[in-house]
């Protein structure tokens, strides 16, 4: 049975600061901002290119800003190979202090993954060191990296396989399509990984492709956006064998798609998933739901942006961060309305309001 809308709660007045730091110039397109919080800054990586996809020459770069004023402080290049797109950058936090940044790299030619890049910091994010690439792990070599955990001395990663890539099986009709999101684990830094488990197989084949994951309890939750425009939440042992799976579009009649770039946390005693909801078609928002992890179920909506459903071209992949004893929420997404350009935003918001 559906939760009708009317159960939920739109928060659409709830901005009491909105600082929009617009990076582009000329026809620049930036794009698919990632967060890491560093003491008193945060870095976010963002691709420069001219378009959403199939953008031969596109970089990632590297922002810093100050955390509790939001002021950049500083751009510059993270990772640029001759002829390749660099897009999607996803951060990691090792448990020796290691920063790395997990790169979509993909071929000028049809948009094929080349196989996972990464740069590395071993000073805790204040330089970083040349592209490498992750190579073939278990006989697998990943394509599209999504989420990271560390717990100790293990961090788990969430990585998509392809078939052009090695170990890679042809899921769908084009080899640029994704095969598999599975979870692969490193006890040494990230020097090396082993597979875990296919989140894929543990949904019978379902064909997923953005995820994200959290801990909760003895296990996890995870996230996965559908190809078939199903958002699946999950609940898993430790094992990530799945002991509960809802399709979100079917319990509630407010998510009519997939949810866009989905991230997931944990505050103040709620469980939350953060990301672009359509809520029909053509409208996209940035919303925020929380949800119960026993049962599954959203508790509550609120929408983040564009409560006004006006034209939003492309965004809203976005990771939050806090400040002022955790009492304001900081957003950073991208956003694109009707012109070419897109920008990277950050939007500030009462926690205790939107929470």
């Amino acid at each position: 049975m559906k939760l009708h809308l009317l159960l939920s709660i739109l928060f659409t007045g709830m901005l009491s600061a909105q600082e929009i730091h617009t990076l582009a110039s000329g026809e620049d397109y930036l794009a698919f901002p990632a967060v890491i919080e560093l003491g008193d800054e945060v870095l976010v990586s963002y691709k420069r290119g001219k378009s959403h996809g199939a953008d031969v020459g596109a970089t990632l770069e590297l922002m810093r800003l100050d955390k509790v004023t939001g002021k950049v402080l500083a751009t510059g290049a993270l990772a640029a190979v001759e002829n390749e797109i660099m897009q999607m950058g996803e951060w990691v936090r090792f448990a020796n202090g290691d920063v790395a940044n997990y790169i979509d790299a993909q071929t000028a030619k049809g948009s094929l993954r080349t196989g996972l890049a990464v740069v590395r910091s071993n000073d805790g994010g204040k330089t970083f060191g040349p592209v490498q690439r992750l190579g073939v792990i278990d006989g697998v070599e990943y394509g599209y990296a999504f989420d990271s955990i560390t717990h100790d001395a293990t961090t788990w990663m969430l990585a998509m396989t392809f078939a052009n890539l090695t170990g890679g099986k042809l899921v769908f009709k084009k080899a640029s399509q994704p095969g598999s999101v599975d979870v692969i684990r490193s006890d040494d830094n990230g020097l090396t990984w082993r597979f875990v488990r296919s989140i894929t197989n543990e949904l019978g084949g379902a064909p997923i492709n953005e995820s994200a994951f959290m801990p909760h309890g003895e296990g996890f939750i995870v996230t996965a956006r559908g190809y078939d425009d199903r958002q699946w939440l999950l609940r898993t042992d430790a094992a990530f064998q799945v002991l509960q799976k809802v399709d979100l579009n079917a319990a509630h009649d407010f998510i009519t798609s997939h949810i866009g770039r989905p991230r997931l946390f944990a505050r103040d005693g709620g469980c939350y998933l953060l990301g672009r909801n359509w809520i029909e078609k053509g409208v996209m928002q940035l919303a925020l739901f929380k949800y119960d992890p026993e049962t599954l179920t959203i508790t509550k909506h609120t929408v983040l942006d564009n409560a006004n459903k006006q034209s939003v071209a492309d965004g809203y992949y976005a990771q939050p961060y806090w400040t002022e004893n955790n009492r304001r929420l900081h957003v950073i997404t991208y956003k694109r309305g009707t012109v070419k350009n897109t920008s990277i935003v950050r939007l500030e918001l009462d926690w205790d309001g939107v929470r």
